[in-house]
């Protein structure tokens, strides 16, 4: 696989939360690699996460909001907005 990515991400095993709706909606995550420009993810499933939401990570005082980029299975590529 090429790497596209404009800077490196650093591998993780992090707590997140993807929050979404109009209720906030919430579900559980692992932030599997990290950069300062977006994400990889990993979910029990992606099944109803939305394009676009929120993600808290264990640690961090404030939410970012994040772009799915790419999806493969149970696992989400995600911008920083």
């Amino acid at each position: 696989m090429i790497e596209r990515r404009a800077e490196l991400r650093q591998h993780t095993n992090i707590r997140g939360m993807a929050r979404y709706g109009a209720c906030s909606n919430e579900k559980p995550c692992t932030v599997s690699d990290l950069s300062t420009r977006g994400a990889g993810l990993t979910f029990a499933s992606t099944f109803g996460v939305p394009n676009q939401f929120q993600l808290l990570i264990d640690g961090e005082t404030y939410p970012r909001h994040c772009r799915v980029v790419w999806t493969d299975g149970k696992r989400l590529g995600v911008q920083f907005e």
